[in-house]
């Protein structure tokens, strides 16, 4: 078998060309928050807004979404989407 060269070399969040640290959930809903929020504050949804500002909050305080966070932005998505 062949291992693959400079892999051992590469910091962890560059192993095999992947910037991992975009791959985490967090940073997901982060991005998700952020459109949801310019859609919210379109629409005037204080409770979106306030659902987003916690999300983006709490990443950066390096903590996941609360989960009625998140369930308020996907209801908001959902109402939304038809």
């Amino acid at each position: 078998m062949i291992a693959i060269e400079g892999i051992r070399d590469e910091p962890a969040d560059r192993s095999f060309g992947i910037v991992t640290a975009w791959a985490t959930p967090d940073n997901i809903w982060v991005k998700m928050a952020w459109t949801v929020l310019e859609a919210a504050n379109g629409l005037g949804d204080e409770i979106a807004i306030e659902a987003c500002q916690r999300v983006i909050d709490d990443d950066l305080d390096g903590d996941l979404p609360a989960q009625s966070d998140m369930n308020t932005i996907f209801g908001l998505l959902d109402a939304h989407a038809h």
